[in-house]
Protein backbone atom coordinates (compact mmCIF):
# COMPACT_ATOMS: atom_id res chain seq x y z
CA UNK A 1 0.00 0.00 0.00
CA UNK A 2 2.88 2.27 1.23
CA UNK A 3 5.03 1.79 -2.42
CA UNK A 4 1.10 2.62 -4.33
CA UNK A 5 1.13 6.15 -2.55
CA UNK A 6 4.81 6.62 -2.62
CA UNK A 7 4.27 5.36 -6.51
CA UNK A 8 1.33 8.01 -7.40
CA UNK A 9 2.68 10.81 -5.56
CA UNK A 10 6.27 10.62 -7.92
CA UNK A 11 4.13 10.38 -10.87
CA UNK A 12 1.63 13.82 -9.79
CA UNK A 13 5.17 15.33 -8.67
CA UNK A 14 6.75 14.79 -12.16
CA UNK A 15 3.66 15.63 -14.40
CA UNK A 16 3.80 18.96 -12.35
CA UNK A 17 7.05 19.64 -13.04
CA UNK A 18 6.66 18.41 -16.94
CA UNK A 19 3.47 20.94 -16.82
CA UNK A 20 5.44 23.89 -14.78
CA UNK A 21 8.34 23.63 -17.76
CA UNK A 22 5.52 23.97 -20.69
CA UNK A 23 3.87 27.00 -18.76
CA UNK A 24 3.99 30.57 -20.75
CA UNK A 25 8.02 32.30 -20.34
CA UNK A 26 9.17 35.38 -22.15
CA UNK A 27 10.93 32.81 -24.67
CA UNK A 28 8.63 30.75 -27.23
CA UNK A 29 9.14 28.70 -30.10
CA UNK A 30 7.58 28.90 -33.02
CA UNK A 31 8.15 26.43 -36.02
CA UNK A 32 11.37 25.36 -34.84
CA UNK A 33 13.08 29.31 -34.35
CA UNK A 34 13.46 30.18 -31.17
CA UNK A 35 11.91 33.37 -30.67
CA UNK A 36 12.20 36.03 -27.75
CA UNK A 37 10.20 38.67 -26.63
CA UNK A 38 11.54 41.75 -25.79
CA UNK A 39 10.31 44.92 -23.75
CA UNK A 40 10.01 46.94 -27.12
CA UNK A 41 8.05 46.19 -30.18
CA UNK A 42 9.66 45.84 -33.17
CA UNK A 43 8.34 44.67 -37.08
CA UNK A 44 9.69 41.24 -38.26
CA UNK A 45 11.62 42.06 -41.69
CA UNK A 46 9.90 41.08 -44.21
CA UNK A 47 11.58 39.31 -47.24
CA UNK A 48 10.57 40.93 -50.74
CA UNK A 49 11.22 38.84 -54.23
CA UNK A 50 11.29 40.97 -57.37
CA UNK A 51 10.53 40.57 -61.13
CA UNK A 52 12.62 37.62 -62.26
CA UNK A 53 12.87 35.75 -58.94
CA UNK A 54 11.84 32.30 -58.39
CA UNK A 55 10.58 31.27 -54.87
CA UNK A 56 9.06 27.74 -53.32
CA UNK A 57 5.81 27.84 -51.17
CA UNK A 58 5.36 24.31 -50.09
CA UNK A 59 5.64 22.09 -52.68
CA UNK A 60 4.60 24.66 -55.24
CA UNK A 61 7.36 26.91 -57.69
CA UNK A 62 6.40 30.53 -58.67
CA UNK A 63 8.58 32.34 -60.49
CA UNK A 64 7.33 36.59 -61.20
CA UNK A 65 7.71 37.18 -65.24
CA UNK A 66 6.29 40.60 -65.89
CA UNK A 67 3.68 42.92 -64.34
CA UNK A 68 2.64 45.85 -66.90
CA UNK A 69 -0.21 47.87 -67.59
CA UNK A 70 -2.81 47.01 -69.96
CA UNK A 71 -5.03 49.30 -72.13
CA UNK A 72 -7.60 46.17 -72.33
CA UNK A 73 -11.09 46.58 -70.83
CA UNK A 74 -13.49 43.88 -70.52
CA UNK A 75 -16.87 44.84 -72.04
CA UNK A 76 -18.66 42.93 -69.79
CA UNK A 77 -16.80 43.47 -66.58
CA UNK A 78 -18.73 45.31 -63.73
CA UNK A 79 -16.42 47.52 -63.17
CA UNK A 80 -14.73 50.14 -65.49
CA UNK A 81 -11.07 50.51 -63.50
CA UNK A 82 -8.97 53.23 -64.05
CA UNK A 83 -5.94 51.50 -64.79
CA UNK A 84 -5.49 47.54 -65.11
CA UNK A 85 -2.15 45.41 -64.48
CA UNK A 86 -1.54 42.20 -66.15
CA UNK A 87 0.72 39.92 -64.07
CA UNK A 88 2.21 36.98 -65.60
CA UNK A 89 3.90 33.92 -63.80
CA UNK A 90 4.86 30.44 -63.98
CA UNK A 91 4.21 28.28 -61.51
CA UNK A 92 5.60 24.35 -61.28
CA UNK A 93 3.39 21.67 -59.15
CA UNK A 94 5.95 19.44 -57.48
CA UNK A 95 3.18 18.13 -54.98
CA UNK A 96 1.02 15.16 -55.59
CA UNK A 97 -2.15 16.82 -56.36
CA UNK A 98 -3.33 18.51 -58.90
CA UNK A 99 -3.00 22.69 -58.32
CA UNK A 100 -5.36 25.52 -59.13
CA UNK A 101 -4.10 28.54 -60.97
CA UNK A 102 -5.31 31.66 -61.44
CA UNK A 103 -6.57 32.13 -57.75
CA UNK A 104 -3.17 31.47 -56.30
CA UNK A 105 -2.25 35.28 -56.11
CA UNK A 106 -3.77 38.11 -53.76
CA UNK A 107 -2.54 41.94 -55.08
CA UNK A 108 -2.49 45.18 -52.54
CA UNK A 109 -2.27 48.76 -54.15
CA UNK A 110 -0.34 51.38 -53.62
CA UNK A 111 -2.78 52.65 -50.70
CA UNK A 112 -2.36 49.19 -49.11
CA UNK A 113 -6.14 48.15 -49.91
CA UNK A 114 -6.51 44.86 -51.80
CA UNK A 115 -7.31 44.65 -55.45
CA UNK A 116 -9.89 42.54 -57.33
CA UNK A 117 -9.40 40.38 -60.26
CA UNK A 118 -10.04 41.57 -63.34
CA UNK A 119 -11.06 39.79 -66.74
CA UNK A 120 -8.19 40.63 -69.23
CA UNK A 121 -7.39 38.46 -72.41
CA UNK A 122 -5.64 35.24 -71.84
CA UNK A 123 -6.26 35.19 -67.81
CA UNK A 124 -5.55 31.61 -66.40
CA UNK A 125 -7.85 29.88 -64.34
CA UNK A 126 -7.21 26.26 -64.62
CA UNK A 127 -5.38 23.85 -63.05
CA UNK A 128 -1.77 21.76 -63.27
CA UNK A 129 -1.09 18.41 -62.52
CA UNK A 130 1.61 17.04 -60.01
CA UNK A 131 4.82 17.07 -61.50
CA UNK A 132 3.81 19.96 -64.30
CA UNK A 133 4.08 23.19 -65.33
CA UNK A 134 2.47 26.46 -66.29
CA UNK A 135 2.33 30.04 -67.13
CA UNK A 136 -0.33 32.22 -65.50
CA UNK A 137 -1.70 35.95 -66.46
CA UNK A 138 -4.15 37.26 -64.38
CA UNK A 139 -5.05 40.62 -63.99
CA UNK A 140 -6.29 43.56 -61.33
CA UNK A 141 -8.03 46.89 -61.43
CA UNK A 142 -6.59 49.43 -59.73
CA UNK A 143 -7.23 53.34 -59.42
CA UNK A 144 -3.75 54.59 -59.36
CA UNK A 145 -0.21 53.03 -60.21
CA UNK A 146 2.67 52.78 -57.46
CA UNK A 147 3.87 50.16 -55.48
CA UNK A 148 2.53 46.89 -55.42
CA UNK A 149 2.35 44.23 -53.05
CA UNK A 150 2.40 40.68 -54.90
CA UNK A 151 1.64 37.35 -52.59
CA UNK A 152 1.59 34.08 -54.24
CA UNK A 153 0.33 30.90 -52.90
CA UNK A 154 -1.36 27.95 -53.30
CA UNK A 155 -5.54 28.23 -52.98
CA UNK A 156 -5.63 25.72 -50.08
CA UNK A 157 -2.31 26.01 -48.32
CA UNK A 158 -1.14 26.80 -44.40
CA UNK A 159 2.38 27.84 -46.34
CA UNK A 160 3.20 31.60 -46.10
CA UNK A 161 2.68 33.29 -49.16
CA UNK A 162 5.51 34.57 -50.69
CA UNK A 163 5.59 38.51 -51.17
CA UNK A 164 7.17 40.02 -54.19
CA UNK A 165 7.12 44.05 -54.32
CA UNK A 166 6.56 45.57 -58.47
CA UNK A 167 6.73 49.15 -59.00
CA UNK A 168 4.37 50.37 -62.05
CA UNK A 169 4.25 53.43 -63.84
Amino acid sequence: MKLKKVALISAVFLAGIGLSACSNSNNDTQGGTKVTKSSHSSKPKIKYYKVGDTVKVGKVEYTLKSVTTTSYRNEFADEKPKNVIKVVYHVKNDGKQDLTIGTDLNAYGPDNSKLKDYPIEDSTFDSVAPGKEADVTTGFGTKKLGSFELQFAPLVSTEKAAKFKVTVK
